[in-house]
């Protein structure tokens, strides 16, 4: 016998009863419009922003280079005051960050300057933000210089340059240290961070602070000790969130997706074998059957976000009066973006990972470069350097992303325990 959903749309049919079919029908279109509106929905409008951020004083921590640097850009571009910290204050200096130990290019002093040019003023700290001596230290001088504070960013991640090495192993092949590398500075600072942060904006009744997570907070991507650390990021901001809600003050935890930065482009290559990439492929956890995916491949396309995409979204919820509605939420970089009307520095808006846009552009790579869709000119933190089609800005500006509800999202990947 046939499942009882297959009878029930064949039984019509077989009984000749065109009323019936025509009912159908109009569920199925009912059931369809419901998914599309469902799925191209905003989390977030701009109906009721401030028009700036004038006046404001922000405090971005892990700011000398990549996703840190894009968020006090963002920032500033908005007229912000916006305190940067790290370890690698001046312009030049040697650090061991990047991988297997090589000294890093970006500085806060680089970082200060390029706040600057987009239009905000900027103070570098160096702050060592597995020290949290230093970290209160760094929140009472803001309080003396500028007597506020409005948004505090959490994206201190000691581990960013050291993950390559670190795939392709299981966890009990690898020191317990490890746990501490990963989420000592990152999970640990973030929490030490907004205590110290709280303190100030509970008082004054206002805020917005943002830890910055990742995807693989619900699902594997490196390996366990960031699995845990990332979700620990998102449970953070929703209990916090219940606890900060008296007060007026709000926080989210932000998914970047994958942005170009200097960490990222240095660890990969367009053939896919470069460690990112190789780490990606030999992973534990990679289910049987997936296709590899060449992440170098994406770099150069809308598929990747630039640094200041990440900034741009922030300024714009930090801007919005009614960011207290989605405190406690998980909020993608390109969710927010769509919901406001954001583009980046290519005039580009990327879709969400978790959207029918993003995967179907993968798998229609062949046609969207056979009509010059794929591939987008532009650096990070430049104007981009060539006009877009018409094509290509209704394709990646205008079509709507269609991104998976966060509840489906966990049905397929995350802990298959919940």
């Amino acid at each position: 016998p046939l499942p009882p959903l297959f009878s029930a749309v064949a039984l019509p049919r077989a009984c000749g009863d065109p009323q019936a079919m025509g009912l159908l029908r109009s569920g199925l279109v009912v059931l369809v419009a419901g998914a599309v509106f469902l799925l191209s929905r905003h989390v977030v409008t701009p109906n009721d922003m401030e028009s700036s951020l004038a006046g404001q004083v922000a405090v971005v921590t892990g700011a000398s280079r990549g996703i840190g640097k894009g968020l006090a850009v963002g920032l500033g571009e908005a007229g912000a005051m916006v305190y940067v910290t790290g370890r690698t204050a001046a312009k030049g200096a040697v650090n061991d960050g990047g991988p297997n130990g090589k000294s890093q290019t970006g500085s806060l002093e680089e970082t200060c300057e390029a706040v600057v040019a987009a239009g905000g003023k900027c103070k570098a700290v160096a702050v060592d933000s597995s020290n949290d001596t230093q970290l209160e230290q760094l929140f009472e001088r803001v309080v003396k210089d500028e007597g506020r504070l409005d948004i505090l960013v959490n994206n201190a991640f000691a581990a960013a340059s050291r993950m390559p090495g670190l795939l392709g192993k299981a966890f009990w092949e690898k020191d317990p240290s490890t746990w501490d590398l990963v989420n000592n500075v990152g999970l640990r600072s973030h929490y030490v961070a907004s205590v110290f942060a709280a303190r100030i904006m509970t008082k004054a009744k206002r805020g917005l602070i943002v830890n910055v997570g990742s995807f693989g907070g619900m699902n594997y991507i490196f390996d366990v000790a960031y699995g845990v650390g990332k979700a620990a990021m998102d449970r953070m901001a929703n209990d916090m969130a219940i606890e900060l809600g008296t007060d007026d003050v709000t926080m989210v935890s932000l998914w970047p997706g994958l942005v170009k930065t200097e960490n990222i482009q240095g660890s990969t290559n367009a053939e896919g074998d470069g460690i990112l990439d190789k780490g990606l492929k030999e992973r534990r956890g990679l289910a049987p059957g997936n296709p590899p995916m060449a992440v170098g491949e994406l770099l150069e396309t809308p598929l990747a976000e630039t640094p200041l995409f990440s900034g741009r979204a922030v300024a714009a919820l930090a801007r919005d009066r009614q960011k207290l509605k989605v405190s406690g939420r998980v909020l993608p970089t390109s969710t927010l973006a769509a919901g406001y009307g954001l583009v980046d520095e290519r005039g580009i808006r990327s879709p969400p990972f978790t959207s029918v846009k993003f995967l179907l552009s993968v798998a229609m790579k062949s046609l969207l470069q056979k009509y010059d869709l794929w591939a987008v000119p532009g650096e990070c933190f430049s104007p981009q350097r060539a006009p877009h089609s018409d094509a290509a800005a209704f394709f990646w500006r205008t079509l709507p992303d269609f991104g998976f509800p966060g509840f489906l999202a966990k049905l397929t990947s995350g802990a298959p325990n919940l």
